[in-house]
């Protein structure tokens, strides 16, 4: 029989268990152990071995030394911060609770990388600082200017992918890096956390790319108006603020005055949106938002059409899982969602001595041994 071990603090295993969002019913379906159980643990009566204790401590993802500690570490609670509604609350996924933290860590390791400066010569979260009751579209056609692309450079892309590139270095020139993920949770599109020297974007890259280039300028309109936020794709119910973003990312990827020299289509079907979709590199949702924004269709043809786009979307996903089951390169998929820009500059400041090898896998979240055929994929990226 396992022997059980002593000195865990029940405490520690709530508050774990709470920050991870797991319920104590979530909890003990995937340990396949009774919810008595649970709560026993987390009240003190009942001791785990330590086989319980090192799985508890995967899924909450936390080093085991900390179930001993007398107390809780000193954390803030990025749900919190998001100020999202109890519902919403429940209804994330435990995996994006921890990609929370791990976005938080990020903003740590930012400061400890630049020795708590953004080294970035203009921060568009400090040049640009919005209200709700703003213009999106002033505000949008404004930070257009400021980064210097025009519509013409944008449609002159080769691809979507290319465009959520080149956006997100024009971003990350900015002072604001962005960071991505496999959420896997495709209810939630990205999030974003302020902070005075280094606010981040986590973008879904479980999404369709055009879905993420959206994300990416929405989250962006949160932290101009210095709020953290999360994205849910296009909602027209949403409240004041969700709609200010919405309209801000939307003017921005699609401008107005360009937009309107396009509209000569005598009847907006799926070819005509897809059209000027490809034409921005934007997804066709946002098209459509723009359309009823000039009075040319209506909220309820909104409706129609993304709800059978979206069904043909996840059927064509349904067939694409059944069809290929060999995953990517774990490394390429590494560097996409860690970012050259922030890989770089962790590799440079371990090259230069600033830590060790162990610190800078710990800033990359990676194990040591991983850390050459990392560098050898960014050193092949920037040869492209």
């Amino acid at each position: 029989m396992a022997e059980h071990i002593n000195g865990i603090n029940p405490n520690i295993l709530k508050w774990a268990r709470e920050r991870s969002g797991y319920t104590t019913e979530a909890i003990a379906n995937a340990l396949n152990k009774r919810v008595s159980i649970v709560n026993d643990w987390e009240s003190g009566e009942r001791a785990l071995t330590y086989v319980q204790l090192e799985t508890l401590a995967d899924k909450y993802k936390r080093p085991i030394a900390i179930f001993f500690f007398p107390e809780p570490p000193e954390e803030p609670n990025i749900v919190e911060k998001l100020a999202l509604r109890s519902v919403d609350i429940d209804q994330l996924d435990p995996h994006i609770h921890i990609l929370f933290r791990q976005a938080y860590a990020r903003q740590l390791s930012l400061m400890e990388l630049n020795m708590n400066t953004n080294p970035s010569k203009n921060k568009i979260f400090r040049d640009f600082q919005a209200q709700p009751n703003d213009s999106a579209t002033v505000l949008a056609q404004r930070v257009r200017l400021y980064m210097d692309i025009n519509v013409r450079t944008q449609a002159d892309w080769d691809s979507a992918t290319d465009a959520l590139k080149n956006w997100r270095e024009q971003i990350e020139e900015r002072g604001t890096f962005v960071f991505k993920d496999a959420f896997k949770n495709n209810s939630i599109d990205g999030f974003c956390l302020v902070h005075d020297e280094f606010p981040i974007i986590y973008l879904n890259n479980s999404q369709p790319v055009v879905r993420q280039i959206f994300s990416l300028f929405h989250e962006l309109a949160h932290l101009l108006l210095g709020r953290n936020g999360i994205t849910r794709g296009i909602r027209l119910e949403d409240g004041k603020v969700e709609t200010f973003c919405n309209q801000f990312a939307a003017e921005f990827l699609v401008p107005s005055d360009d937009l309107k020299t396009r509209l000569n289509f005598s009847a907006y079907d799926d070819d005509a949106i897809e059209e000027l979709a490809n034409h921005y590199k934007v997804s066709r949702p946002v098209i459509l938002l723009k359309l009823i924004n000039n009075n040319i269709l209506t909220q309820r043809d909104y409706r129609k059409m993304t709800r059978q786009w979206v069904e043909r979307y996840n059927s064509y996903q349904e067939k694409k899982s059944n069809d290929n089951t060999s995953g990517g390169n774990y490394y390429n998929t590494l560097a996409a969602y860690l970012g050259d820009r922030f890989m770089e500059l962790a590799f440079s400041k371990y090259r230069h001595g600033h830590f060790s090898i162990e610190q800078l896998a710990e800033h990359l979240n990676v194990k040591v041994k991983h850390l050459p055929q990392l560098e050898d994929c960014l050193l092949r990226r920037a040869l492209r």
